[in-house]
């Protein structure tokens, strides 16, 4: 049922990019693509699938599933919006998918260490943005090339101004401390004996700030201000000079993964990458997203 279901919300999605007189000439010349709402690839995919199976009952199909790559919500890398799912991220693996021509289907999932546990098992292709760390190369495959570095800084709400000063973590003694469970930050931080708040999605910690539940959470830098803005509480959350850590994140795709267009994208995607950065395009993506000419390989 829950086939058919799909196939019911992807009919929606397609139905409107074939009566849009913008969207469809874009999809037939091979322009946006990445931009198809995923309920829409989604249609397509379980479509196949179905007519697969009436058509031939359990025999082979040649039909293949999408390459599975799955992120966090993070604005502006990674969100939901009215035409599907869109972000720096988003554009940018697209386009890497499309030169590959390896058919992809992106979706976001909340809890980090739900994504873990969906990478151990197998059950995804891809991770997007993941931060190195070493235990979890037993489960992901990471590549050379990174676009993105991203800081982490602590935010606080405005009544705290002054409160903090930081240059090292004992300098955070006595706040409560918001953080993602099974997020990387840094060993030091999770051993520092603090008083850490553990919560299981991200996307709470400005909430808590504001209720002032929590004293502090380190937040990617870009990515909040961004969110921050467009809730119009810039002047309500703000975050300490220094940050608690800077590093590049990666794009990792899963070892569990048996899909069967997973060598290639292992074996070309850094190549990929490194063209696009030659050809401006990952540049231009930033600027369209943060109306600035910085690439994340920047630090904020």
């Amino acid at each position: 049922m829950n086939h058919f279901k799909r196939l019911g919300e992807g009919w929606v999605a397609v139905h409107a990019l074939v009566s849009s007189p913008y969207l469809l000439p874009r999809w037939l010349s091979g322009q946006g693509r990445q931009r198809l709402p995923v309920m829409a690839r989604s249609f397509f995919s379980y479509a196949s699938l179905l007519v697969c199976g009436l058509l031939f009952g359990l025999a082979p199909c040649a039909w293949s599933a999408p390459f599975l790559i799955v992120g966090t919500p993070e604005t502006p890398f990674k969100m939901k919006t009215t035409q599907g799912i869109q972000g720096i991220d988003v554009e940018i693996i697209a386009e890497v998918m499309n030169q590959l021509d390896v058919p992809y289907e992106i979706q976001l999932i909340s809890s980090g260490a739900r994504i873990i546990r969906e990478a151990e098992q197998g059950r995804i292709d891809m991770v997007l943005s993941f931060s190195y760390k070493a235990p979890r190369t037993a489960y992901l495959d990471y590549p050379l090339q990174s676009y993105k570095a991203v800081s982490w800084s602590f935010f606080y709400h405005v009544e705290n101004t002054g409160r903090f000063k930081y240059q090292q973590l004992t300098d955070l003694k006595g706040a409560v401390i918001g953080a993602v469970n099974q997020w990387a930050y840094t060993p030091e931080f999770w051993n520092s004996g603090l008083t850490i708040n553990v919560v299981s999605k991200n996307s709470s910690l400005v909430d808590m700030l504001l209720h002032k539940h929590i004293d502090l959470a380190p937040m990617n830098t870009q990515a909040t201000q961004y969110l921050l803005a467009q809730r119009g509480l810039q002047h309500s959350i703000q975050f300490l000079p220094k940050p608690l850590v800077s590093r590049p994140y990666f794009n990792t795709v899963v070892r569990a993964s048996t899909h069967s267009m997973k060598a290639k994208v292992l074996s070309e995607y850094d190549r990929v990458i490194e063209n696009l950065k030659a050809q401006g395009f990952i540049d231009r993506v930033y600027q369209h997203y943060l109306e600035s000419n910085q690439s994340l390989e920047s630090k904020p």
